[in-house]
């Protein structure tokens, strides 16, 4: 009867971790890539470029996501679409000119020339 109780306590302070641990991660900003249909605006195809300094591109609107390549200075991008992120900054997700992939970029990292 012992081991018993002792199995549901088990069970019971396994379940209260459980749900404990499930809401925080629920609620965690994720790190996995982030395609486009995080967008909010649609813009086709705005030309822009990175800035002097250059821009990081990302696989997701933040920087809590995995790095992707770097924008060297004035090298160019085509934005697709924009959203803003929970911190209220505007990320561009688009091609980067001359790859082969999407990604996201920081909208103070480029500009409309």
């Amino acid at each position: 009867m012992r081991s018993s109780r002792l199995g549901k306590t088990l069970a019971t302070l396994t379940a209260a971790t459980a749900m404990a641990l499930g809401g925080t991660l629920m609620t965690a900003t994720g790190a996995a890539a982030v395609d486009g249909s995080a967008c909010k605006v649609n813009i086709k195809n705005r030309s822009m470029a990175a800035s002097s300094f250059g821009a990081q591109t990302w696989s997701g609107p933040g920087s809590t996501y995995t790095k992707k390549a770097y924008l060297q200075s004035f090298e160019g991008f085509y934005a697709r679409c924009y959203t803003t992120n929970s911190h209220g900054n505007r990320w561009y997700y688009g091609d980067p000119n001359g790859r082969s992939y999407r990604a996201w970029v920081y909208a103070g990292n480029v500009f409309t020339p």
